[in-house]
């Protein structure tokens, strides 16, 4: 089974916290983009919670339209082992079972043509099934897919013959419902799906779109540059041995279109591109045609352009299509945002990003330009830069670039176990005496006993200002091992996030060290019982996370690199490079010192990292004594990296910037978040010790210049010597200015050696 990705693994902590009964709310709305997984998200949480508990609860999964989708879910259900999937059909014959997950198609118990399964007159019908479930008290859990379409009355009425204890609504295109006492939001961010290499990297619009061309007809300029794209991937794949991949072009009609446009885009294809049925490179797939649409989804499948109309916009999945052809219309924005999932999902999920651009993005063809409004104002399109050319003078840099060979290779649990002990028994000063070891603990005010320490607010107030008054009171609840198994997984899924390990292990680690069994290890710490273990590990799970937490980052700054594992790479700055950029904003300006061509400062506005803007801003600022500045990638081959050692194996490092100077001196800078005006902490990465220590380390081996740069009031400070220091103490960070060799003179920077 995959492995979920870190925001997947998210969301299923999410729905198992909401899944509580003693959560504040009873409604979660998910919007998360086409090609998230939403599916396999879903699944994972419905398996983890039947898996670990014995709840005695049923999951009903709605799905809309006739697009097979409750097929399609029911059938990806099956490689779950707890999960007990069935069908509408199953349901009525055999109820709705402790356990089981019914993925019913609104079509088959609302409209005209379906078959009246909740009226009286029909014997045994769904609703004595809901009913006969809840006589055996059975409770039910409500997922609503693709939440967006088939909101109306009766699916409404539908639902709720199910008195759901809890309900799930999920779709990519879903609004927030603003109604946080009753529905709770939650938004997959699509920068997390990107960067997780699920999806393109950016949807790439009207790319080379030749405007002299000689077709009247405005689509045939579209089908070219489509095609030419099209060639340009297949190219892409056999340099890269990418095999198995015949990327497909959608073709999408509007959807009040006549057949004489169907006919006409038909006959273009098939007599100007010499793309036939009969030869197996076109398919339609329209309510009333279908031509070569079986297994078109598969990634080798011989259909190169297929067209398609709004129906196959939901829970169609076919990752190897690339580019869609989208023929001018007016259609509600939802559908639009829709249509361009179907081309963002990346054809090997399990690869992720090929690291090469014409591979790494989704193309869209199109006049329609209130269809790319629509698109660009819901998100559905990262707006990309067209492809900025390397500037000359920036083509003869060269640096070693470090690399993990055998990236994939099994971590060696037994050392990150032993690592793990060994920090904690250095921090606590642990012995053999278990008892000892318990009250070392308690003395460091971590909590014992078979209690679990829960909190609430108590108090009065007026007026919504004055809510901080209200105190934190706390509760006590005897722990329970296996009533406890839910509140446990999320603990596990705190701590594997800096233990670099499964769940499973993760869980025999906790074992091994504190609870008692009958076999005592090396390893053991503590001697607790099933429900003080449970009760510990609820209680403090925060501060063993950190602890553990302590133990990886002293792994990584220590650490000794296994040489033989590292490979060393040329380096030179990409030929040709895209940015995300603003292209609304009113004042762009091109940055001079930028190592490409056209590069502006829209660019450095969409930059999440405040310090990152304020350094590009800066050195643009001191284009008198900066040659070029490459905004270093944060993912692939073709960017600049470092490695660094974990607890849990070894990690790249992308530095953010790449300086020359006029002088010929390079710099490799990275930037991290410094203080805000109230003196806290702004610096969210736990490694950057064990960063700095590998930059400090590589700028020492090679001879370049180098600093972390962090930000303090808006103005930029710098570390390049000794040990990492949190503080920004004025000692230790220095004004960026001495970093260049400036100094500060009635507020004109000036070179040192000519004051």
């Amino acid at each position: 089974m995959m492995e979920l990705k870190n925001f997947q693994q998210d969301v299923v902590d999410k729905l198992l916290a909401f899944i509580a009964p003693e959560y504040p709310v009873n409604n979660l709305t998910i919007k998360a983009p086409t090609g998230a997984g939403k599916t396999i998200m879903l699944l994972s949480w419905i398996d983890e919670y039947i898996r670990a508990t014995a709840d005695n609860v049923a999951f009903v999964w709605f799905t809309p339209g006739a697009g097979e989708l409750e097929e399609q879910s029911q059938d990806k259900a099956n490689s779950f082992s707890s999960i007990k999937a069935q069908s509408v059909d199953d349901a009525l014959l055999n109820g709705f079972e402790r356990g089981s997950a019914t993925f019913i198609n609104y079509e088959r118990v609302v409209g005209k043509k379906s078959k009246a399964m909740l009226t009286d007159s029909e014997r045994d019908n769904l609703a004595d099934k809901i009913d006969k479930a809840a006589q055996n008290s059975r409770h039910f859990i409500v997922i609503i897919d693709e939440a967006h379409r088939n909101d109306t009355t009766k699916a409404r009425e539908i639902i709720s013959r199910f008195n759901a204890s809890k309900t799930v609504r999920v779709s990519a295109t879903i609004d927030n419902p603003n109604s946080p006492d009753t529905v709770e939001f939650y938004q997959v961010e699509e920068e997390s799906v990107i960067a997780s290499g699920l999806i393109t990297r950016a949807v790439v619009v009207n790319e080379e779109i030749d405007i002299n061309h000689d077709e009247t007809d405005e689509f045939a300029i579209l089908f070219d540059a489509a095609e030419k794209k099209r060639q340009a991937i297949v190219k892409g794949y056999a340099e890269n041995e990418v095999t198995g991949v015949n990327p497909l072009v959608l073709v999408q009609l509007p959807d009040e279109s006549t057949p004489d446009l169907s006919l006409h885009i038909e006959k273009y294809l098939q007599e100007t591109m010499k793309k036939t049925y009969e030869d197996g490179k076109l398919g339609i797939w329209l309510s009333e045609q279908k031509r070569n649409v079986i297994d078109v989804t598969k990634l080798d499948n011989k259909v190169e352009y297929l067209i398609i109309k709004q129906a196959i916009a939901t829970g169609w999945d076919a990752p190897r299509a690339k580019i869609l052809i989208k023929i001018r219309e007016n259609m509600g924005e939802q559908f639009t945002i829709q249509t361009l999932g179907r081309i963002r999902r990346m054809p090997q999920p399990w690869r992720g990003h090929y690291d090469v651009d014409v591979l790494d993005n989704a193309y869209l063809y199109t006049f329609d330009t209130d269809f790319l409004h629509g698109a660009f104002a819901q998100g559905g399109a990262v707006a990309p830069t067209p492809l900025l050319e390397l500037k000359d003078k920036a083509k003869s840099l060269k640096l070693i670039s470090e690399r993990v060979l055998r990236y994939d290779a099994v971590l060696n649990e037994k050392l990150i176990l032993n690592n793990v002990y060994d920090g904690l028994k250095k921090h606590f000063n642990f012995t053999d005496d278990l008892d000892a070891n318990y009250l070392m603990l308690k003395n460091q005010g971590y909590i014992m006993g078979d209690e679990i320490i829960t909190t609430f607010k108590q108090g009065r107030f007026d007026t919504l200002e004055h809510a901080d008054k209200l105190q934190d009171r706390e509760r006590f609840v005897t722990a329970d091992y296996q009533d406890n198994r839910i509140d446990l997984l999320h603990a596990f899924h705190e701590l594997d996030r800096v233990l670099h390990l499964p769940l499973s292990k993760v869980e025999a680690m906790l074992r091994i060290f504190f609870l008692y069994g009958d076999n005592r290890r090396k390893n053991t710490i503590t001697k607790m019982s099933a429900n003080e273990w449970t009760a510990f590990i609820l209680n403090n799970w925060r501060e063993l996370r950190e602890e553990f937490r302590r133990t990886d980052v002293a792994q990584s700054v220590q650490g000794s690199f296994d040489l033989n594992n590292i490979q060393q790479n040329d380096f030179t700055i990409p030929l040709t490079e895209r940015y995300t950029y603003n292209p609304k904003f009113a004042d762009a300006k091109i940055v001079e010192t930028n190592v490409y061509e056209k590069y502006t400062t829209a660019s450095i506005v969409v930059r999440p990292s405040i310090v990152e803007r304020l350094m590009e801003r800066w050195l643009e600022e001191h284009a008198d004594i900066v040659d070029f500045v490459y905004k270093n990638g944060d993912k692939g081959t073709q960017y600049f990296s470092l490695v660094y050692t974990t607890n849990g194996g070894v990690s790249h490092f992308y530095p953010d910037f790449i300086v020359q100077m006029k002088n010929g001196d390079i710099y490799i800078i990275e930037t991290k978040g410094g203080e805000n005006n109230k003196g806290q902490d702004k610096n969210i990465d736990p490694y950057a010790p064990a960063k700095y220590e590998a930059l400090k380390k590589y700028a020492s081996k090679y001879n370049v210049k180098w600093a972390f740069v962090r930000d303090m009031n808006e103005e930029l400070y710098y570390l390049n010597d000794g040990e990492w220091v949190d503080e920004m103490l004025s000692d230790k960070w220095k004004p960026i200015m001495e970093l260049f060799g400036l100094k500060e003179n009635e507020n004109y920077a000036i070179k040192e050696s000519e004051s």
